[in-house]
């Protein structure tokens, strides 16, 4: 019997239908990846898995009984977890106090039980083959270990089927094959893994199981010795996958961002650097390294110590949510987020330039559903991520002359990437300078002119877009060892 079945799952919001008569089902001991385009429902169908959203019509089954009532409570306490795509971690608790939360042991005379919860963390830890600190906060961890610690929460809960939305998102690749390594293990111990992923790369080394949604619905299942990367790209788009970016050369022009000696605490420590008109200059390292914060000064949010020369800067920062949209406004306001000044007039909104400048940059962003109107909140991580990569490319082309894109494709579908790319080797080929901060080395050595590593809040090496993965990694971690 199948650990989970789904059968005819319907979930609809509003005019669009998300998910359209799904079936499926998931053996234990088995890592099974879900993959498609942004929109394809792939997380709304696995969020109805785990109880989170009530599917419209349709039902779950766990171990083959139905989950009723459809809750996450009650799907939890039948041993299905889900781990979102943004953490659910409070920042100022401990490791421990985050996993043991909503699950707390009780000791006599109501007093909570620590020791216990404490023994059965580190029995969990174990089995996933992890350690923590877990008297440190979670604000203090790096995003590997934030990842490992939402695993641990789920497994302290007992689950037997975990379900993780889009789990490497954030990491660097060598943390990824540290995340596969913690799940092939549970798969062998007879626990059901669900992933939901754009890698086609990760799926094809880890992945038993492969299964492909588009536009709602479940189009091909296959085994691993099926899944190769170009049958799965076909099937994911419905067609044939783009073609390999091809890197522009042409004539750089003078230096239009100079970075010099910003010094920020322990995060920023004489960071120096330049980047010329129409080059693109890409930022690895390990998450934590001084990135996010290098982002936030550069986007004038932060201060520090030292002098940026150059801009105004547009800016894609690297958490959308946090950072870069207002959720509960519709699509068209967060596409021109910051410049309503513009359409002002005595006072007033020009309503009508207002909507033919949303509507431009919702067209070119490819953003689905096609419907400007809707809340931010009720699109996909990856459509989101369109709306604040079109703003800021907009504001390129009403002349910034410096971009600055932190993860630019993170939870972006083959396409979208794609597209994505294109826009900006295109600002790049109107003479825009470019900085990349991206966690994918692939995207890295894509687009860019040089790469440079930072390690410990400083510019530890500067590498040519030629250098292998294990060259960067090895920057990366000499670095900070």
């Amino acid at each position: 019997m199948p650990a989970l079945v789904l059968g005819k799952l319907v979930k609809s919001y509003g005019e669009v239908r998300a998910v359209r008569g799904v079936s499926a089902s998931f053996d234990a001991g088995k890592i099974h990846a879900v993959v498609g385009e942004n929109g394809a429902g792939k997380s709304t169908l696995l969020k109805m898995a785990a109880g989170v959203v009530v599917p419209d019509s349709g039902e779950v089954r766990v171990e083959g009984a139905l989950l009723s009532p459809h809750t996450a409570a009650a799907a939890i306490a039948r041993g299905v977890a889900m781990v979102q795509q943004h953490f659910a971690l409070v920042p100022v608790f401990t490791a421990l106090e985050n996993v043991m939360l909503g699950a707390e042991p009780v000791a006599s005379l109501g007093r909570l039980d620590f020791e216990r919860a404490r023994a059965k963390v580190r029995a969990v830890m174990r089995d996933i083959g992890a350690e923590l600190p877990l008297d440190a906060a979670v604000e203090t961890l790096g995003v590997g270990d934030r990842q490992r610690l939402e695993i641990a929460r789920a497994l302290y809960r007992d689950a037997k089927i975990v379900v993780l939305d889009e789990p490497t998102a954030v990491l660097t690749p060598g943390e990824a094959d540290a995340l596969y390594a913690t799940l092939r293990r549970l798969a062998d111990a007879g626990r059901t893994i669900i992933v939901v992923t754009h890698k086609l790369d990760e799926v094809r080394d880890h992945a038993d199981v492969v299964s492909v949604m588009r536009r709602g619905e479940l189009v091909v299942t296959l085994a691993k010795r099926e899944a190769d990367v170009r049958t799965l790209a076909e099937a994911i788009m419905g067609g044939e996958p783009p073609a390999p970016i091809e890197r522009r050369a042409g004539d750089l022009g003078a230096t239009a961002l100079r970075v010099v000696a910003l010094e920020q605490g322990r995060a920023l420590r004489g960071v120096t650097f330049e980047v010329r008109a129409g080059e693109i200059v890409g930022i690895a390292g390990v998450e934590g390294n001084g990135q996010r914060e290098l982002v936030r000064v550069l986007a004038g949010l932060d201060e520090a110590n030292g002098a940026i020369e150059g801009g105004p800067i547009a800016v894609v920062h690297e958490d959308r949510h946090a950072e870069g949209l207002v959720l509960d406004a519709s699509v068209a306001e967060n596409l021109v987020l910051g410049e309503l000044t513009r359409f002002a007039r005595f006072g007033w909104i020009d309503a009508a330039a207002f909507a033919r400048e949303s509507r431009a940059r919702f067209d070119a962003a490819g953003i689905a559903p096609p419907d400007p109107t809707l809340s931010a909140r009720a699109l996909s991580g990856g459509n989101q991520q369109k709306i604040v990569v079109a703003r800021a490319l907009a504001r390129t082309e009403r002349g910034a002359p410096v971009l600055v894109v932190a993860h630019p494709t993170r939870g972006v579908d083959l396409g979208a990437s794609r597209a994505i790319h294109d826009r900006i080797l295109g600002c790049a080929a109107r003479g825009v300078a470019v900085l990349v901060v991206s966690a994918d080395l692939h995207e890295l050595r894509a687009l860019c002119d040089r790469i440079l590593v930072m390690a410990r809040g400083a510019i530890a090496a500067e590498m040519p877009p030629t250098a292998n993965d294990r060259e960067i990694g090895a920057a990366m971690l000499g670095a900070t060892a």
